[in-house]
């Protein structure tokens, strides 16, 4: 694999990067998500329900594979096998990239894989730790959910507006997570200001690099560039005003 997402439950990878994965396996690259739970703990819908809305993502998304970890649903990192089972992923699908949501999220099973999937990175690299042929990731890039004490500031932004549409409609296939069926189990996320709130958190991060629509990534240090960013396309034509940017 090229990209492994870890999802710790069906729905999250298409929230926080489902655009950016999209333009990835537009680009040929071999993208793969990995599902830490089957959110089997969820308030709304069954288990069935939510097999059928992954399997329909998998298609809005054009991943070359997915995988069930199979760990229990709000209780993410609490056995230290958990670890073994993302190493042994690792070293079977060896990607080059890796994207895990960011640790710092008030939601615990996010907060809890971001920690698991960054040890399991490290010690996928260690011989000695688990088993088959040691892989460590060349990169290891955090998405953002839900973000804890401040402002999120992301390392860089990936413009997602070209996709936008089909990003949203691998959202939607989570019906029974995002859309309001006027029973008694409604939740926050069912409601239509949560579809509205991530439509504005893309807009938001689109503003920061003068786009749409963008999804934003983290990681703890300097991304590596083959040259000054901003020169890869033509240069303004005479009389056209550059787009807005925050920066």
């Amino acid at each position: 694999m090229d990209i492994l997402v870890f999802s710790p439950h069906p729905d999250d990878a298409e929230l926080g990067c489902g655009g950016s994965m999209i333009l990835a396996a537009d680009q040929k690259l071999g993208v793969a998500v990995a599902d830490l739970s089957e959110g089997e703990r969820s308030s709304r819908g069954t288990e069935a329900q939510r097999m059928q809305e992954r399997n329909e993502a998998i298609d809005l998304l054009g991943l070359s594979e997915r995988f069930s970890v199979g760990l229990p649903d709000t209780e993410i990192g609490q056995d230290p096998r958990h670890r073994l089972a993302l190493i042994q992923l690792i070293r079977e699908t060896r990607p080059r990239i890796v994207l895990a949501p960011h640790w710092n999220d008030r939601h615990p099973d996010h907060a809890a894989a971001g920690k698991l999937v960054q040890e399991a990175c490290f010690y996928a690299g260690v011989a000695k730790v688990g088993k088959g042929r040691p892989h460590r990731p060349e990169r290891l890039y955090y998405y953002m959910l839900h973000y804890l004490l401040k402002p999120f500031i992301p390392s860089f932004v990936i413009d997602i507006s070209a996709v936008w549409e089909r990003k949203m409609a691998a959202v939607a296939a989570y019906g029974s997570q995002f859309q309001s069926k006027g029973g008694a189990s409604e939740t926050a996320l069912s409601q239509p200001e949560f579809v509205r709130f991530i439509e504005v958190k893309a807009a938001w991060f689109g503003a920061m690099v003068g786009v749409a629509y963008g999804e934003a990534f983290y990681l703890p240090g300097p991304v590596s560039l083959l040259g000054f960013p901003g020169l890869a396309g033509p240069p303004l034509q005479p009389g056209k005003l550059p787009p807005y940017s925050m920066y």
